[in-house]
Parts: structure tokens; C-alpha cells; sequence
């Protein structure tokens, strides 16, 4: 199973989570990242399609109202789990953006690996819990 992080995460921060997650291959989970697969500015009518072809899901900080709508009807015509990450109002800094990921991140792959698709949660910045859209 592959979980993709759009282009508004941190290269960085993907292959950190991907080198993380070498270290449990019984997980069978794979951290990808869009920019990598599709290229930066990939239309989501491209790589929507694509990630469900691959067993994927997707955790996104894309929250523009209308090109949330026009993803998650994407991800729901295409049966592909998405993953909402909400920021604070005054924004963050990278750190607060690993730590939210890190936390969540036992939860964000059992939920990616038991949940019907499609799916979407989001997780705000200050949530100890993910919740269900």
C-alpha cells in the first residue's frame, strides 16, 4: 500500500517518513510522493487517477475550498482515501508540520490499510484525534 503526500509537504519531510517506514517492511506501506511520481504541478485529474491505480491514498494540505471540492470528488469517483491535514490560522512552521505527522502516523496508515475507499479524514493542528469528513 502506498500513502502519497502531495507537493505542499516538504521533500524532505517525505523521505524522511519513507526512510522511517523502511525500518517496518512488515507494514507493507510505502511513503511516495506525488512531486516525485507525476512532477510538480501534476494536474490532480492526472495523479488522482493514477494514485488509485497503485493502491494509494493521499494526506494533502490543500485546503482552497474549491479545489477541495473538485479533489475529494476526484478521490471519491476514483475510490482513493484522503487524508486532510488543516493548518493554523497563522500558519506553521516546518517542525509543527513533522511533529502533527509523526504523531498521527500509526493511525494515518492503520486507517489508509482498514478503511473502505473511498475515505476522507482530516486532522487539524491542534486535534489528538483524526476525525471522518
Amino acid at each position: 500500500m502506498r500513502i502519497y503526500f502531495d507537493e505542499n509537504f516538504s521533500p524532505a519531510l517525505v523521505e524522511g517518513l519513507r526512510r522511517i517506514q523502511e525500518g517496518r517492511r512488515s507494514d507493507d506501506i510505502t511513503v511516495c510522493s506525488v512531486i516525485e511520481e507525476f512532477g510538480r504541478g501534476s494536474a490532480d485529474e492526472t495523479w488522482i487517477p493514477a494514485v488509485a491505480s497503485r493502491h494509494g491514498v493521499v494526506v494533502t494540505q490543500d485546503l482552497n475550498l474549491h479545489r477541495l471540492k473538485a479533489q475529494w470528488a476526484l478521490c471519491q469517483s476514483n475510490k482513493v482515501g484522503i487524508f486532510f491535514i488543516k493548518p493554523p490560522k497563522k500558519g506553521w512552521s516546518y517542525w509543527d508540520i513533522v511533529r502533527l505527522i509523526v504523531r498521527h502516523w500509526t493511525e494515518i496508515s492503520r486507517l489508509a490499510k482498514e478503511t473502505e475507499r473511498p475515505f476522507g479524514f482530516y486532522i487539524e493542528h491542534d486535534s489528538t484525534k483524526i476525525k471522518s469528513l
